[in-house]
């Protein structure tokens, strides 16, 4: 390339794209206030920016900001009535170049934000039956009201997000680079991991219940502080208590004692045999033979304290058309 090297060019086309970092966006902006021929070589690109959808404010007038500091310079000496000529003066270029890399890094987050804005989406903006896309592939599938904001573009080294609701979430691997979800006072952070997470901002307990992968939840006081953090392995729930700023991990069979004693309620949804199973022996203190042809079957149903486990044990065998025997106080399920 004639005067602008091929360094350059890719900076500005990851710059006006949004995809560059601080560091990069920095070494631009200073690139761009060496030179007019510089200046120039950026305006071209900027027109083909004013193009979409957001406006990148005028290049930084490094000139006008260099005359400012030399006329606080002079009013200075006015005041102090120095005869001898002032260090400032002296070093006139050495003082030039620190103006202009202070003025440089004010303007450069600000213009970096322009150019990588936040994204707020409400669940009732969009369609129910759609998961939505975050920019590195994540899907969320919002299940009530919720609401999600993200950056346009994730940065180099974080993928961040703002929750509240209920969602379905599928994150996408990058071990380099980790998931993190703020809902209030907790961050629930995750590499690559399936999840149900339920942040309403009205109530007083936050849910997550994980299916593959492992999640670090982590609860904060109001000022930010750390109060406590634990890590949730698939088939168990974390739960936080928004009132005290406690988290604690559940098991699958202990989640379900706590529903049944709250509202005397199974509910089971697209689970495994070999899960409701467990969740039966735990309940009923029973004991039940599993096939291993019947454990990966998946049901859904809603059982109530009104069912005895004969009742609900008949009603798996009449889904599925299974074969149920009972020896020495033993179901046995075929």
């Amino acid at each position: 390339m004639n005067s602008v090297s091929e360094k350059y060019d890719a900076l500005i086309k990851s710059y006006l794209d949004g995809q560059c970092s601080q560091e990069e966006a920095l070494e631009l902006l200073s690139w761009i206030a060496e030179s007019d021929e510089n200046r120039s070589y950026f305006e071209s690109f900027k027109e083909v920016w004013h193009l979409t959808d957001f406006a990148l404010p005028e290049v930084l007038d490094v000139d006008a900001a260099l005359d400012a500091v030399n006329t606080k310079i002079d009013a200075l000496e006015e005041e102090t009535k120095v005869v001898q000529m002032p260090w400032l003066r002296r070093n006139y270029k050495y003082v030039s170049g620190i103006a202009a890399s202070v003025v440089v890094a004010l303007f450069m987050g600000f213009l970096v934000s322009r150019s990588n804005p936040t994204v707020t989406l409400a669940s009732n903006d969009w369609d129910s039956e759609t998961a939505y896309t975050l920019p590195d592939g994540t899907s969320v599938a919002f299940n009530g009201v919720s609401e999600i904001s993200h950056p346009k573009h994730f940065a180099k080294g974080e993928r961040a997000i703002n929750f509240e609701g209920k969602a379905y979430f599928d994150v996408v691997k990058d071990e380099s680079k980790p998931f993190v979800i703020h809902c209030g006072s907790m961050d629930v952070e995750v590499l690559g991991t399936s999840f149900l997470l339920d942040a309403d901002k009205n109530d007083n307990h936050y849910l997550l219940d994980l299916y593959t992968g492992k999640v670090r939840m982590t609860a904060f006081d109001q000022k930010g502080r750390e109060l406590s953090q634990i890590e949730i392995n698939p088939g168990e729930r974390g739960v936080l208590n928004v009132t005290e700023g406690t988290l604690k991990a559940m098991t699958y069979p202990e989640v379900k004692e706590e529903e049944l004693l709250n509202d005397r309620v199974l509910d089971f949804n697209n689970v495994s045999l070999s899960t409701i199973v467990e969740t039966l022996e735990y309940i009923y203190q029973v004991k039940i033979d599993l096939d291993e042809s019947c454990a990966s079957k998946k049901l859904t149903a809603r059982f109530t304290d009104e069912d005895s486990v004969d009742e609900v044990i008949e009603t798996i065998a009449a889904v599925f058309d299974f074969t149920v025997t009972k020896t020495d106080g033993v179901y046995r399920i075929r």
